[in-house]
């Protein structure tokens, strides 16, 4: 997942879950307030009932009660109002047929307990209503020489509950306009929510834009492309990474270049050192053989058989020796001399191979498929002659005791370069050796045969030097097949 995406995603979450939250919470704040409200102007509109509702809820007296009761109704807006004893009995009701019914509902029983005025929210005939509790109280003195009724009876030194005042207060108007209110804050909300989405958005591809282009940077530091910069768009923290990313990139390039140097001049002189010396040995090696050679020839009848292989024996080493000089030679001299790429044609360079190793592929039975596909490129002809006919080789010395040896090769190209492999169902490579075989004076020691161990070294300087790359694929027992990667041009 994209850092843009990322930070969308973390930016959606906790914007919508703040406004969520604040909505929740100011909803709640609003319907509590307005409640509030309500309850208040109903408790005001009580607070000055007539004496005779004492007088009324001591006595259990419903004709004095029900006066007080339609008053209620009517100074408050209630849809109902009633008397209750201690017990939850009713005394009086502005629905007769309620009266001496007892309440044990919750709502009653939290009313019968509370010892100051107390609301609660109940739906009555399927409309929301605020169901208000009143204490009354029996006080020990009375300004008016009468007790009358006063509510929170506890502070006064109440002594006595006669019973509780409940009214039913309707709040369907009062829940439409927490909602109109609720509406109006998620409108108001969602705006300002796109409008922040909207501004940070733009600033997030501005920075984004800035991390994309530290990120091509480094991609092409990776490429190789040392020194690369990138522009400083602000003074800032991104700012100060172009910054260091400007001076590493150029001390990259500064190292870099002292390090080619160095090992250009060190492969120089390892080259010329090399050449030297298997130019130096190549003399008294051959003469050696030779000398070898016409001993054998002309007192080959006056030496027993033990000299005679003593002999063949110093032949053939100094044969080995001529092998590997002259494996020498050629991989100091590539690079020392450049070839004019020329536009390769791959099938021809096959055949000419395989015309060369005719007779030892016919002996081993070996089947050579060509697939017709290959691609086309430039390329020094030489240099591209010695990679098959190492690969082609290489891949004929170790098929083991295959019964049908087979050696395959294609390729495929590209807008920018080309691939081709060259396949075989031999003994195969251990993933251990898969680097080592491309060093020099490296072989496989499962397998006797003949070579310098050179083969695979000069093969991966000459595409090491062309830009290219060489690998292996393998299991042990499973054959190999080498693929090259080479640019087109």
């Amino acid at each position: 997942m994209r850092l843009r995406t990322k930070v969308l995603i973390f930016f959606v979450l906790v914007t919508f879950s703040s406004a969520g939250l604040v909505i929740w919470f100011s909803m709640d704040v609003v319907h509590d307030i307005l409640i509030e409200e309500v309850v208040k102007r109903g408790l005001l509109k009580t607070q000055d009932l007539p004496d005779v509702t004492v007088s009324g809820f001591r006595a259990g007296n419903e004709p004095l009660l029900l006066p007080v009761l339609q008053a209620g109704l009517e100074h408050t807006g209630a849809i109902y109002a009633m008397a209750l004893d201690p017990t939850g009995l009713v005394l009086a009701h502005t629905n007769v047929v309620e009266k001496d019914k007892v309440y044990r509902d919750p709502v009653t029983a939290s009313a019968l307990r509370s010892d100051r005025p107390s609301y609660k929210q109940i739906i009555v005939n399927g409309q929301p209503v605020m169901d208000i509790g009143l204490p009354v109280w029996a006080v020990q003195e009375a300004t008016s020489g009468e007790e009358f009724l006063l509510f929170g009876g506890k502070e006064l030194k109440a002594t006595t509950r006669l019973g509780t005042l409940r009214l039913g207060l309707p709040v369907g108007d009062v829940l439409q306009t927490i909602d109109r209110i609720s509406g109006r804050v998620m409108i108001i909300m969602t705006v300002s929510g796109g409008a922040v989405l909207l501004i940070t958005l733009f600033f997030m591809r501005r920075i984004l834009f800035r991390v994309r282009v530290l990120t091509q940077g480094t991609e092409r530091i990776g490429r190789g492309e040392y020194g690369t910069t990138v522009p400083v768009l602000a003074s800032d923290e991104l700012g100060n990474l172009a910054e260091s990313f400007n001076r590493m990139s150029q001390d990259m390039a500064f190292v870099h270049q002292n390090l080619e140097d160095q090992v250009k001049t060190r492969t120089q002189e390892l080259e010329a050192f090399v050449y030297t010396i298997s130019h130096d040995l190549k003399s008294p090696v051959v003469s050696m053989q030779g000398m070898a050679s016409m001993f054998l020839e002309d007192y080959g009848a006056k030496v027993d058989e033990k000299g005679k292989h003593y002999l063949e024996r110093v032949m053939a080493n100094a044969e080995y020796m001529e092998k590997l000089i002259n494996d020498l030679l050629t991989l100091s001299r590539i690079g020392r001399k450049q070839e004019n790429p020329e536009r390769g044609n791959l099938h021809e360079i096959l055949q000419e191979i395989l015309d060369i190793h005719k007779e030892h592929f016919k002996e081993k039975k070996i089947e050579v498929v060509i697939q017709s596909t290959l691609p086309h490129f430039e390329f020094g002809r030489g240099h591209l002659a010695h990679v098959l006919q190492n690969l082609f080789t290489n891949a004929a010395k170790f098929m083991g005791n295959q019964s049908h040896p087979r050696i395959e090769v294609g390729g495929k190209e590209a807008e920018d370069w080309v691939e081709f492999y060259v396949k075989d169902n031999g003994i195969g490579i251990d993933p251990e050796y898969h680097e080592k075989i491309f060093g020099i004076f490296q072989r496989l020691k499962e397998v006797e045969v003949e070579g310098t161990g050179v083969g695979l070294s000069i093969v991966k300087k000459i595409v090491d030097l062309a830009g290219g790359k060489i690998w292996v694929e393998s299991k042990k027992g499973k054959g190999a097949t080498f693929f090259l990667r080479l640019p087109r041009k």
